[in-house]
C-alpha cells in the first residue's frame, strides 16, 4: 500500500503536469504569402511575425490589389504586442489603406490605466480595457495558440475601429486543403455570429504551428475576400505541404 504521505505528492504532481498542457509554447516567428481574391480583383498578400525580444513581438501584413497588373490599393496592418500570460497583450495597432479607398485606424493601449485610444478618421475615443482585450491583428496570434492549446471554443474582447466587441469562433471541422505549396491538413474555424448574414472561415495547419493556410469573408451584400498560402517559413524553415 501506498505511503499516506506519497498520494498527496502524486496528486500535487499530476495537477501540475495537467496544468502545463493547457500551456502552449510562445508563437514562432514566420512569413508568409499568399494569393488573394478581393470583390473580383486579383490580389497577393504577406503576413508575417517578427520576435524582437524574449516578450515583444511585430506582427504585420499587407494587402496589394491589382488592376490590369498595377497596384491600386494597398493595406497594411501593424500590430505591436508582446507575451503575457501566455498570450499576445497588445500596444499598438495600425490600419493603413492607401490608393482607392484610402482610410486609416489606430488603437494604443495603456495596460497601466486599462485604457485604450482609438482613432479612426482623426476622431478618437477612449475605451475601457478587460483583460485579454486584442486588437484585429493580434487577434490571429491568439487563435492560433488557443487552437494549439486544444479549444473548440474561442471567445475574446477586441478593440474593433472605435468600439470594444466580443468575438466568438468555432472549430467546425478538419480539412484537407489544396494551395499551391501543396495539401495541408487543416482545421476549420468559424467566426460565430448572430443576425448577421457575414461568414468568415479560416483553416490553420495542424502540422505547421497553425499556420493560416486559407482565409475566406463574405459580406452581406455578397463581396468575397480569400487568401490561399503560396510559400511560407517558419522560424527560418522552409513550410513543405503535408
Amino acid at each position: 500500500m501506498l505511503n499516506k504521505r506519497i498520494i498527496p505528492i502524486l496528486y500535487i504532481a499530476i495537477l501540475m503536469m495537467l496544468s502545463e498542457l493547457s500551456i502552449a509554447a510562445p508563437p514562432l516567428p514566420f512569413s508568409a504569402f499568399y494569393n488573394a481574391r478581393f470583390q473580383g480583383f486579383k490580389a497577393v498578400a504577406e503576413i508575417s511575425l517578427t520576435q524582437l525580444n524574449d516578450s515583444d513581438y511585430v506582427a504585420y501584413t499587407t494587402i496589394k490589389i491589382r488592376l490590369f497588373g498595377a497596384t491600386v490599393s494597398t493595406i497594411r496592418e501593424l500590430s505591436e504586442f508582446d507575451w503575457h500570460d501566455d498570450a499576445p497583450r497588445p500596444h499598438h495597432y495600425e490600419y493603413i489603406q492607401s490608393g482607392i479607398g484610402g482610410r486609416s485606424r489606430t488603437a494604443d493601449f495603456d495596460w497601466q490605466s486599462n485604457l485604450a485610444i482609438a482613432t479612426v478618421r482623426n476622431q478618437s475615443v477612449e475605451l475601457k480595457l478587460d483583460d485579454g482585450t486584442l486588437d484585429e491583428l493580434s487577434m490571429y496570434t491568439y487563435l492560433k495558440q488557443e487552437l494549439n492549446k486544444g479549444y473548440n471554443d474561442i471567445y475574446f474582447p477586441l478593440v474593433r475601429r472605435n468600439t470594444i466587441e466580443e468575438y466568438h469562433y468555432r472549430i467546425v471541422g478538419e480539412e484537407d486543403v489544396a494551395t499551391e505549396s501543396g495539401i495541408f491538413s487543416a482545421i476549420k474555424v468559424e467566426r460565430i455570429r448572430e443576425n448577421s448574414d457575414r461568414l468568415t472561415q479560416l483553416w490553420f495547419a495542424k502540422n505547421h504551428d497553425m499556420l493560416l493556410v486559407k482565409l475566406f469573408q463574405r459580406a452581406p451584400d455578397g463581396d468575397e475576400f480569400e487568401i490561399s498560402l503560396r510559400s511560407a517559413q517558419i522560424n527560418g524553415e522552409i513550410v513543405l505541404p503535408d
